[in-house]
C-alpha cells in the first residue's frame, strides 16, 4: 500500500486551500459588490442585507479556506498550530516600527517625488494624521488583514518556502494574491484598484508590481519574526492604510496629484520588492551553503 509524501501532501493541501479561498471570494463576496455597485449603485435595498454575512465570509476567504484545509489534512492539532501562529508577538520592536512607519513614509517620499520637493509636506499636520490613524485602522482592519492573513502568510507561505524558495514562493504568492482580487477590479473600484483607474491590462500589471512587491517584503518579514501572522496582519493593515494615514494630515489634493502619488508610490514599491528579492536571493543562497 503505497502512501502520499510529505511534498505531495503539501501540494495537495495548497491546491484545496487556492481553490477554497478564490471559490469562496468569488462566489459570496463577487456577487455583492457587482449587486451593490452596478446594479443599485452603492445604495442598499433592504433584502440585500440578507446577503451580507456570506458576502463576509467571502471577504474573509483565505483565512476561512485556511482553518477549513488545515482541520481536513491535519485535525484539531493543525488548526491550533496555524491558529499560534497570531499569537506569535514577542519580535525585536525594529519590525513593528518597520510595518508601521514603512508604507506612509513612501508615500510621503512619492509625494515629495511628484511636487519636486516639500511644498505639500511643509503643511502635514501630523496631530490630525495621528488622530485619524484610529478610525483608518479600525475600519480596514477586518476587510484585509484579517480575513487574509492567516491565509496567504499563515497558511500557504510556509508550505511554498520549502519547494520553491523564498524568491519563487514570493513571485508565485504575488501574483495569486493579486489574481483572487479580480472581483473587486471588476465590480467595486476603490477595493483594489485606485477608483481612479479603470481596468484594463496596464492597471493590472500596475497593481500586481504592487502587490508582489509588497509580498517580497512580507516573506521578509515573516522569515525574520519566526513566521508571526500577528506581523503579517500588521504590515497589511498599514499597507493598506498608509496613503490614507498620510492624506490625513495634509490639505486635499488634487485629483491628478493623487493619481501620480500612487503611481510613483508603485514605482518605489516596485525597486523596493526588487531589492527584496536580491536579498532574499543572497539569504537563501547563504542558508544553503552554511
Amino acid at each position: 500500500m503505497s502512501s502520499k509524501s510529505p511534498a505531495d501532501s503539501s501540494t495537495s493541501a495548497l491546491r484545496s486551500f487556492f481553490f477554497l479561498a478564490y471559490a469562496l471570494t468569488w462566489v459570496l463576496l463577487g456577487p455583492w459588490f457587482y449587486i451593490f455597485n452596478r446594479i443599485y449603485h452603492q445604495k442598499i435595498p433592504s433584502w440585500l442585507w440578507i446577503l451580507a454575512p456570506l458576502a463576509f465570509i467571502g471577504g474573509w476567504g483565505p483565512t476561512v479556506a485556511a482553518v477549513v484545509v488545515a482541520a481536513r489534512t491535519g485535525g484539531r492539532a493543525a488548526v491550533r498550530k496555524l491558529l499560534r501562529s497570531i499569537t506569535i508577538w514577542r519580535v525585536p520592536v525594529r519590525w513593528y516600527l518597520a510595518t508601521f512607519i514603512l508604507p506612509p513614509l513612501m508615500a510621503a517620499a512619492s509625494l515629495a517625488i511628484v511636487d519636486g520637493g516639500f511644498a505639500t509636506l511643509r503643511r502635514f499636520d501630523a496631530w490630525a494624521a495621528l488622530t485619524g490613524i484610529p478610525a483608518a485602522y479600525l475600519l480596514a482592519l477586518p476587510f484585509g488583514p484579517l480575513g487574509e492573513e492567516l491565509g496567504w502568510r499563515g497558511f500557504a507561505l510556509p508550505r511554498l518556502l520549502p519547494r520553491f524558495g523564498p524568491v519563487k514562493a514570493s513571485l508565485l504568492l504575488g501574483g495569486i494574491w493579486t489574481l483572487w482580487h479580480l472581483p473587486m477590479m471588476l465590480w467595486s473600484p476603490g477595493a483594489s484598484l485606485p477608483s481612479f483607474m479603470t481596468l484594463s491590462l496596464s492597471s493590472v500589471g500596475i497593481y500586481a508590481v504592487q502587490i508582489t512587491a509588497v509580498t517580497v517584503m512580507m516573506t521578509i518579514l515573516f522569515l525574520e519574526t519566526r513566521g508571526s501572522v500577528l506581523l503579517a496582519i500588521c504590515a497589511h493593515l498599514a499597507f493598506n492604510t498608509g496613503e490614507a494615514v498620510l492624506f490625513g494630515g495634509l490639505p486635499d489634493l488634487a485629483d491628478e496629484q493623487r493619481r501620480a502619488v500612487y503611481l510613483v508610490n508603485v514605482a518605489l514599491w516596485g525597486l523596493l520588492g526588487c531589492v527584496g528579492l536580491l536579498w532574499l536571493k543572497r539569504r537563501n543562497g547563504f542558508r544553503s551553503t552554511s
